[in-house]
Order: C-alpha cells, then sequence, then structure tokens
C-alpha cells in the first residue's frame, strides 16, 4: 500500500486522463443512428446531445496536468474539483441518454421532410449504441480520482528535492542566486 501512495500523484493524474479521453471520445462519436429506406445512415453525435461533455472532459485533462504540481492544500481542492466534474459528467449524459430517440426523430424529419408516422415508414432500422455507456464510464473514472485524492492526499510524497534547489538561503529567490553568479539550476 506504501508503494501505491507514493505513486498516489500519478495514478490520480493517469486516472483523470484516462476519464477525459475516454469523455471525449464518447462526445466525438454516435449515440444513435437511423438508417433510411433510401440507405441513407443518419447519426446523433454525443456532443450534440450532451454539449457539456466535451467541455467538462478537456477540464479533467486540465486537472490531471495541474495536480501533479499541486501542493497539499490545493490537492484537496482540485480533488473535490475532479469529484465534481465526474458527477457533472454522470448527470449530462443520465440526462442526454434519453434524447437520443428525439434528436433522431429530428434528423430523420429534416432529412424526408415528413413527420409523424409518415416520417416512422422512412426509417429501415434504429441503432443505439454503447457510446453513453463510455461516457458514465468516463465520469465514475472521474469521481473515484476525485475520492482517491481526496482520501490519499495528505500521504503523497512531499515535493522533489530539485525544487528546493531553486528556493535559496537568504532573500531564497533564485533570483539573487544568479546575481550572486551562481547557476540555480546545478
Amino acid at each position: 500500500m506504501t508503494g501505491l501512495l507514493a505513486r498516489g500523484r500519478a495514478i490520480a493524474a493517469i486516472g483523470l486522463l484516462l476519464a477525459a479521453g475516454l469523455g471525449l471520445l464518447a462526445a466525438t462519436q454516435p449515440w444513435g443512428s437511423a438508417t433510411l429506406v433510401d440507405g441513407r445512415v443518419l447519426s446523433a453525435a454525443g456532443q450534440d446531445l450532451a454539449g457539456s461533455l466535451t467541455i467538462v472532459s478537456l477540464a479533467c485533462a486540465v486537472l490531471a496536468l495541474v495536480l501533479p504540481i499541486a501542493g497539499r492544500i490545493w490537492r484537496y481542492i482540485l480533488g473535490a474539483l475532479a469529484l465534481a466534474l465526474g458527477a457533472a459528467i454522470v448527470l449530462d449524459v443520465q440526462a442526454s441518454r434519453g434524447e437520443v430517440g428525439r434528436a433522431i426523430d429530428a434528423l430523420v424529419a429534416e432529412a424526408t421532410g415528413l413527420a409523424g408516422s409518415a416520417q416512422t415508414a422512412e426509417v429501415a432500422t434504429l441503432t443505439a449504441h454503447g457510446w453513453p455507456d463510455a461516457g458514465m464510464a468516463a465520469g465514475v473514472l472521474a469521481a473515484l480520482v476525485g475520492i482517491w485524492v481526496l482520501a490519499t492526499a495528505h500521504r503523497w510524497p512531499a515535493r522533489a528535492k530539485r525544487a528546493a534547489r531553486y528556493e535559496r538561503s537568504g532573500s531564497g529567490l533564485a533570483w539573487d542566486v544568479m546575481d550572486d553568479g551562481e547557476d540555480p539550476t546545478r
């Protein structure tokens, strides 16, 4: 368990990147499609149905980039933010999942110019895809990472000693070290 906690920062960053990638993939893929009798295929993409899925997934990616350099207090703030972003993704996908049929109906009406029962006769097959489930998984993963960060952030190792080289005695600024003729990177 100690080794796992030592890598807690990396585990959290990788988990958030996976959640972001999965969310972005789910947003760009078709959630439902209809094949018309004339052979045309009409698809409703995730970003058309769950508009915030792309933005929230990008926020998860940014969080994954910021989390490794965050101090202890910021880890808790970012962990809570990851939990909130995960919940937002789950709620958005759940709310949008029910809109797939309505979006397909609108696409068919636009393509055929028909509505109601006449529109139904023009549809050969309706297909529901599993991408909303991928979006839901992205939200759950982001929320789990947020819980992981909140539960383990206090046990993550301190910042690397490398950063301490830049914090010299005296004024503590690397700028002053350079004024003294030293290279603070060595």
